[in-house]
């Protein structure tokens, strides 16, 4: 018997396949019976599980209209170029490189856009094996998405063996769809939107950042009611209290810090954050906290300039001059916020999203994603 490392190979249309397997039992199993039953009677279409997998099973499993799959069965029959009966059902002529595993469930949202498909053939797996968790993931990208991410995660991702995280790419693509969808509350809570250039490394921190900015979005809802102290004015210095997501946003742009990522501190309640300023310029970020020997005494828990630098004396002294000037009150015994409220600042970013992909073949994915506790569940379920 000969090993599965020795067994012999051929090349046919750029992929690398073992010898000697049906066409059709390479196909996923849910579909071999109605392909057998498509190209058993009819020798052309036979072939085409051959020479046009993709094509095959588009026909196969009912892409497109009843009239543009007759016709392009007629051309097929007829011995029309392949390219022209594509064109008659609307199949980009890019998947004919495709083996038959790739084609794992009914076909959506493929990209058809002449350049677009010539560049995704170009990033194409040379393996088999490969192929098919790439053209899923080409597939989920231009659903979500559109062709751009498509195209880009074609490339991106070529070498990648399998999605090992699907809540990764749904999340990659809400940040892609997002950062063309300008007038949105998502957009506005986007730190870099997507670009083709963008590295896959690069992306995924850019989606994590702007998932975490969710997050504090939910957090503060309309905003924080009660931020402790009072706004006043300390040696020169202002101390303004950070309440809204606009706020937290402009503040970390301006300071060159993490105040963007604060969700966890702030739905915890357990932190209030103040810019101090001078001339209504930002120098430092004091946050405050409960005293850890006296709850009814406010503590300082940081207190730092750009770029989370330190600050001199002069910071300090007013930071210590304002604090104490302040009333003894229970600061960290403030009431939550109520969970209705965090449920509309979620649906307030994510309608326009559920909305876009209500009816898509995907949507499933995006709510799975939005109740596994990745981000809040607008729908509460």
């Amino acid at each position: 018997m000969v090993s599965l490392k020795q067994s012999p190979t051929r090349k046919s249309s750029g992929l690398v396949e073992p010898a000697g397997d049906s066409r059709v039992d390479r196909f996923c199993p849910p579909y071999r019976q109605v392909i057998r039953m498509m190209t058993g009677s009819a020798p052309r279409l036979a072939e085409l599980a051959a020479t046009f997998p993709g094509l095959a099973f588009a026909l196969a499993t009912g892409y497109g209209d009843k009239r543009s799959r007759d016709r392009c069965s007629a051309l097929i029959e007829r011995g029309r170029p392949l390219k022209d009966a594509a064109e008659a059902l609307g199949v980009p002529y890019w998947l004919r490189k495709l083996p038959p595993e790739a084609f794992t469930q009914p076909l959506v949202g493929l990209p058809a856009d002449e350049d677009i498909s010539r560049r995704i053939a170009s990033h194409m797996p040379a393996e088999s094996w490969r192929a098919v968790p790439w053209f899923r993931r080409v597939l989920l990208a231009s659903e979500m998405a559109g062709p751009e991410l498509a195209l880009w995660m074609a490339w991106r991702t070529k070498t990648a063996p399998r999605m090992r995280d699907l809540n990764r790419f749904v999340l990659l693509s809400a940040w892609a769809w997002y950062s063309g969808a300008t007038s949105t509350f998502g957009h506005s809570l986007l730190r870099q939107p997507f670009l083709p250039t963008i590295s896959f490394r690069k992306a995924i921190e850019e989606a994590d950042h702007w998932r975490k900015r969710i997050d504090l979005a939910v957090a503060l809802g309309a905003g924080i009611r009660d931020p402790w102290y009072a706004a006043a004015t300390v040696n020169g210095y202002e101390f303004v209290p950070l309440t809204t997501i606009g706020d937290f946003l402009a503040e970390a742009a301006a300071m060159d810090n993490c105040l963007d990522q604060y969700g966890e501190k702030v739905s915890e309640q357990s932190t209030r954050v103040f810019s101090m300023r001078k001339a209504g310029r930002s120098v430092a970020d004091i946050e405050i906290a409960p005293h850890e020997d006296d709850p009814a005494m406010p503590a300082i828990e940081q207190l730092r300039g750009p770029s989370n630098k330190r600050v001199g004396a002069p910071v300090w002294q007013a930071a210590y001059l304002w604090l104490g000037q302040q009333p003894p009150r229970a600061a960290g015994t403030c009431r939550p916020m109520p969970v209705a409220e965090a449920r509309a600042a979620a649906k307030r970013i994510w309608a326009p999203y559920l909305d876009a992909m209500a009816g898509r073949p995907h949507e499933p994915l995006l709510k799975a994603f939005l109740k596994s506790g990745e981000v809040l569940d607008p729908e509460g379920g």
